[in-house]
């Protein structure tokens, strides 16, 4: 490593799952110094050569964690730039902004605007008043607005959470929404989930397979000035329809560009942050989803094809020259090789997917979430994970 390398202002990234891992490696090989902190070093994902990990026990479940990441900052030789990688480390840097402002730039946007993106009902109420397309949506509270909507929401419709709370994660990892087809299942549903969960949306389900949602992630300024784009389109999800990307591709589209841009602007958006969007072939016309404010599922895809967002932010914030676009690669795909094996193994037993596409669905330019040869060390533990895992799951068993 070289002497001046240690330098540099240091990278924080806090959480080192998969959207960590891909925020580790964009930084490392641009030579920055980088810290992951996660109460979990033992994962796969946070097996990376390319930062010194710091393992925080509370961190997801608690605030004593921005007391460390204080007395991180205090030992850093000059500000650091924090980089959340998931809802809660975000909510909870935003929340402690001004005790973290003496030691650590930031990536995200101001309280008020992370506030509006975590929050579903704000959000799609903000959206509606400017003009955005958004589906369908109810915002209901008490029983007789669960009854009024019944008659009026379009079915099939979805329920989820304005945000997402630990015991939703806890009771349901792999879902972030529950999809129904009648009034009666609607109210079902109601009664079972409202106990756990009192602030839901009521959604239309726009039809259409994984590859109809399209996403831009992007980079603005100062004065909310874009200084990087990248828009793709997912083409598998886990679990299938309703979860996060397995399998993701760089598709340029300019519509899903420039309404990005003229969305987060109309926010007063500074920042990384994503957009995600839905074709609906009823209206044939895009409608959005949701707005991230920190790194989102398959953004390591952007990097790979000469778009490193993480890269031009830690850049922004810290006064150095803003690295030239390195053009635009069409048509790489991203893969998360452990959730799309389980996603496709989905598809075939539903008789969505056959073998053969299955197989062509792997041609062409591709990059992966875990794979590579410059860090090995998080798929060597994920093949050691998927061996083992089987194993402990007959242990258990017989135990029993």
């Amino acid at each position: 490593m070289k002497p001046e390398i240690a330098q540099k202002p240091t990278a924080v990234v806090l959480g080192l799952g998969q959207n960590g891992l891909a925020t580790v490696r964009a930084l490392a090989r641009k030579g920055i110094p980088v810290i992951g902190i996660d109460r979990d070093l033992k994962q796969y994902t946070a097996r990376t050569r390319y930062c010194k990990r710091l393992h925080c026990p509370d961190f997801k479940t608690g605030t004593d964690w921005i007391e460390r990441l204080v007395e991180l900052g205090q030992a850093l030789p000059c500000k650091g730039v924090l980089f959340p990688s998931g809802d809660f480390s975000l909510q909870k840097l935003s929340d402690h902004r001004k005790r973290l402002d003496p030691y650590f730039h930031f990536t995200f946007p101001v309280k008020k605007v992370v506030d509006l993106c975590l929050d579903k009902r704000a959000f799609y109420r903000f959206a509606a008043l400017h003009g955005f397309p958004i589906p369908q949506s109810f915002f209901p509270e008490s029983d007789g607005d669960w009854r009024a909507i019944t008659d009026s929401v379009r079915y099939p419709c979805v329920v989820k959470p304005y945000q997402p709370s630990l015991g939703w994660r806890r009771i349901f990892p792999e879902h972030k929404l529950f999809e129904v087809g009648s009034a009666d299942a609607l109210l079902k549903l109601s009664r079972r989930i409202r106990q756990l969960h009192s602030d839901l949306v009521v959604q239309e389900r726009i039809p259409g397979k994984d590859d109809s949602l399209f996403f831009s992630l992007t980079y603005l300024d100062s004065n909310s000035k874009p200084l990087g784009m990248f828009t793709g389109r997912k083409l598998r999800q886990q679990p299938p329809q309703s979860g996060t990307s397995s399998m993701a591709e760089s598709l340029w589209q300019p519509w899903i560009a420039d309404t990005s841009t003229a969305l987060l602007q109309a926010m007063g958006y500074t920042g990384y942050g994503s957009v995600e969007f839905k074709w609906d072939p009823r209206d044939r016309a895009f409608k959005i989803i949701e707005v991230s404010a920190r790194t989102w599922f398959p953004h390591g895809v952007s990097a790979a094809c000469g778009v490193n967002l993480e890269y031009i932010a830690y850049c922004d914030k810290t006064g150095l020259p803003i690295p030239p676009a390195n053009g635009f690669r069409q048509k790489v795909k991203w893969i998360h090789e452990e959730r799309d094996l389980r996603s496709s193994i989905a598809y075939l037993k539903a008789g969505k997917l056959t073998l053969p596409q299955w197989i062509s669905s792997y041609r062409g330019a591709r990059t992966y979430a875990i794979s590579c040869r410059d860090d090995p060390g998080p798929v060597l533990y994920l093949m050691l994970h998927l061996i083992t895992v089987p194993w402990r799951r007959v242990i258990r068993s017989l135990a029993c």
